[in-house]
């Protein structure tokens, strides 16, 4: 199983928090599962990524 993992910054008000972002890389159908931080802006994160990934150029 390859691993991708990338680390970011959450902002919850003048607090910044590191969040670790951890992806699996594999041959199968593309999807996006996304676990915790229960917030609405995580669905549009969803169709954000997947079209970047789209207008990407990279297989």
């Amino acid at each position: 199983m390859a691993l991708g993992r990338t680390y970011s910054v959450a902002l919850v008000g003048l607090n910044g928090y590191i969040v670790e972002v951890e992806a699996d890389i594999g041959q199968t159908l593309p999807a996006f599962i996304i676990l915790g931080l229960p917030d609405a802006s995580l669905n549009e994160a969803k169709e954000r990524i997947r079209s970047a990934a789209q207008n990407s150029g990279i297989p």
